[in-house]
């Protein structure tokens, strides 16, 4: 297995173990919660297969699930996001990376990067809260969820990346 592949591995369950022992407990005002799991189907190698993508995010979702008790609502945000990911990494990529790569700041550069993780956030907030909720019946509360809870996870993206603790462009 490639040190690109340890990492991955290692990514994974540092980021479950996070998302279910400490983030899922931070409701900033009621409404932010940070869900940093998202980092993990961001972070996944530019030419990896779509059906393999499709299955790693179905089952980090999953393990959030399992913890969480809530019944496939993060595995099918995952899996959504995990679909868009191939159309978003298309839109935001560097046309002059010919090679794998991995999305990050040194690869798509700081500006690209956030917007590509960005819309791969929201995407994945907006699929995740309002399956969650079902309805608009209070769309000023699933508003509010939405935007803390992005503006954390942005922010936790950021950090991780800035210090590198995501995976390396390096195979």
């Amino acid at each position: 297995m490639s040190n690109s592949g340890i990492r991955q591995i290692v990514l994974f369950f540092l980021l479950v173990f996070l998302q279910v022992w400490l983030f899922n407990k931070i409701h900033l005002f009621g409404y932010a919660t940070p869900l940093l799991y998202v980092y993990f189907i961001i972070k996944l190698p530019g030419e990896m297969n779509r059906n393999l993508v499709l299955i790693l995010s179905a089952l980090m979702g999953l393990c959030v699930d399992v913890f969480d008790y809530t019944l496939g609502l993060n595995m099918l945000a995952c899996v959504l996001v995990g679909f868009m990911r191939y159309y978003f990494l298309k839109l935001f990529a560097p046309r002059d990376i010919f090679e794998s790569y991995i999305p990050s700041f040194t690869t798509f550069g700081q500006a690209l990067f956030l917007r590509y993780a960005g819309l791969t956030t929201l995407l994945f907030l907006i699929i995740l809260f309002f399956t969650e909720s079902l309805s608009l019946f209070d769309p000023l509360t699933l508003f509010f969820r939405i935007t803390g809870s992005f503006i954390l996870t942005m922010f936790l993206i950021f950090v991780f990346e800035s210090i590198n603790f995501g995976v390396s462009n390096k195979k």
